[in-house]
């Protein structure tokens, strides 16, 4: 029998699809109409940051009012060196635009008008109109919590990194061909010269198609800005790649191996039945190729901060949380919250701690 999470999950996937026939015929009308009074709907308002040669554009969703989280996030940028375009597709309360304003050099908000995507494609488009000219830019939703820990140091780390095209995650095979190619994420990535200045980061922009639909995004944004970057840049870097996951997973000690298999999201039946057989029998006796392999494949079936949670931000030292409202995340926040309270993590950062636990478990 079909779980119900899954069979939602289906019939959530083809409404998605189904939305996009529609958008098809009136989103480019929608887009000219939108570019058009681009000057008049966006609401520009002055940061007290100075423009530097390292930007971040740091796009915000908070519909319901900034989370504390948000804020500390921003800081964290400019703790980091970045002057922050913050990009909000949604109106902000004046207090937290206020609060924005001492974190920026300059805060926009936007219609919500094609994702996370839609809202990059603006803040390019500003930094030509405010005569912008940086040598780093960064992209960053606040789809995740970040920095989970102050002494991140992955935003130094990328600043000072010889490659122009930086990522946090990369989703599959990037040496493979067409559709089957691999990607880097697009929830955090850096741009630098002389890639920002190539023909192929210009043009990606002015020739992007913006949807509202959340597939369409995924394919035309972060999918083809991705592989369009990879082909153009001097150099490409993702940071946290699932070979660095193996290469932790080949390293653990038995009893982390152990630890590891305990806090294990698995989703595909089969890693599940093979999991809760491997408890039940008592790791103890598990045999550490088997404890391995088991890790790789859930890897690779789902992504892998979500698969191992605790190992990739304690292990790995991954610096973010997905928000993500699918199962797999939600499960994977519940492992973290469980190991927080079992003393088997540091405590984070206190306001993404509270806000971790109120989102699952308040």
């Amino acid at each position: 029998m079909i779980p119900k999470w899954k069979l939602l999950r289906e019939l959530d996937r083809l409404k998605t699809h189904a939305q996009a026939i529609p958008l098809a015929v009136s989103e480019p009308f929608l887009q000219r109409r939108y570019d058009a009074r681009r000057d008049q709907d966006l609401k520009v308002y002055e940061g007290s940051l100075a423009a530097s040669d390292t930007l971040a554009i740091f796009l915000v969703y908070q519909p319901r009012g900034v989370a504390a989280s948000v804020f500390r996030t921003c800081a964290h940028l400019v703790e980091s060196g970045f002057a922050p375009l913050v990009i909000s597709n949604t109106p902000l309360s004046e207090a937290d635009r206020s609060s924005f304003q001492e974190l920026s050099h300059c805060v926009v908000e936007r219609p919500n008008f094609g994702y996370d995507f839609g809202g990059y494609r603006d803040g390019v488009w500003l930094m030509g109109k405010l005569g912008l000219s940086p040598k780093q830019v960064l992209f960053l939703n606040d789809s995740v919590w970040f920095p989970i820990y102050s002494h991140s140091t992955l935003l130094s780390e990328w600043r000072d990194a010889p490659e122009d095209y930086l990522g946090t995650q990369v989703f599959g095979d990037i040496a493979a061909s067409g559709n089957n190619r691999g990607f880097f994420g697009s929830y955090c990535f850096m741009i630098k010269t002389p890639l920002l200045d190539t023909n192929a980061f210009q043009s990606f922009w002015s020739d992007y198609r913006v949807s509202s639909n959340k597939e369409v995004t995924l394919r035309r944004g972060e999918r083809a800005f991705s592989r369009q970057m990879l082909d153009a840049a001097s150099a490409s870097k993702a940071f946290f790649s699932l070979e660095r996951f193996d290469a932790l997973v080949n390293a653990l000690s038995i009893a982390k191996l152990r630890e590891a298999i305990g806090d294990l999201v698995a989703t595909d039946p089969t890693l599940i039945a093979h999991q809760k057989a491997m408890i039940a029998a008592g790791l103890n006796h598990a045999a550490r190729q088997e404890m391995v392999d088991l890790l790789k494949a859930s890897a690779r079936s789902k992504n892998y901060i979500g698969a191992a949670p605790v190992l990739s931000l304690r292990e790995m030292a991954f610096p973010m949380i997905k928000k993500n409202n699918e199962r797999h995340y939600m499960l994977a926040r519940k492992r973290i919250v469980k190991a927080l309270d079992e003393g088997r993590m540091i405590p984070l950062n206190p306001d993404i701690e509270e806000e971790l636990r109120a989102r699952d478990h308040g």
